[in-house]
């Protein structure tokens, strides 16, 4: 039974080695970019380029946020986290209303006791872990207290981890990138 790479010489076609030899190359890591190419498309040597170099590109240099935009950033920081704790309470207010209504409930045999405690633990449980406000409550204090200058702080922060971040993953792609290009400049050399 023929394979993808050797169904043309089963079906008598001409294949030249050259031809059999970059086929069966596509199955290897050098050209794993090329996956979801057709076949028939022979290993290519990829430009060195990588996306960490487009966003090293966007990152340009740290651009220090106005007084507006930390205003703006605080008030939404707030907003989402005042939003959270509304939508919490009004889901422990269901919740605590089923609750209710499970302990009220007699059940109609011994067998079904099992029933009731089974649904108080998924009550209890969800209110536990669906329910919390602590950290919005939290982080409202927090953007409370926060001033320009640590924000500030906090932004070149990340824009420096940000940075370093696509600087070594920019050098490991590139470097890949090269080694699989000279795999493949190598292989078509064998060939000539």
């Amino acid at each position: 039974m023929p394979t993808g790479y050797t169904t043309d010489i089963y079906d008598g076609k001409e294949v030249s080695f050259k031809d059999f030899t970059l086929l069966c190359a596509r199955a290897f890591g050098a050209c794993v970019t090329q996956r979801d190419d057709p076949l028939n498309v022979k290993p290519k040597i990829m430009p060195e380029e990588s996306y960490h170099t487009k966003e090293l590109n966007k990152l340009k240099e740290f651009k220090k946020p106005t007084k507006a935009e930390f205003n703006s950033y605080i008030k939404k920081q707030k907003a989402d986290h005042l939003k959270n704790i509304k939508e919490r309470n009004v889901l422990k207010k269901r919740y605590s209303h089923m609750l209710e209504e499970v302990k009220k409930w007699h059940p109609p045999t011994k067998d079904h006791e099992s029933l009731k405690q089974f649904m108080i633990e998924q009550l209890t449980q969800s209110i536990n872990f669906d329910c919390q406000t602590d950290f919005s409550e939290n982080e409202i204090k927090t953007f409370s207290h926060m001033s320009y200058d640590s924000y500030v702080l906090e932004k070149l922060d990340l824009y420096n981890r940000k940075l370093k971040y696509h600087k070594e993953q920019e050098a490991k792609e590139i470097a890949t990138i090269k080694k699989r290009n000279k795999w493949i400049t190598d292989l078509y050399n064998s060939l000539s």
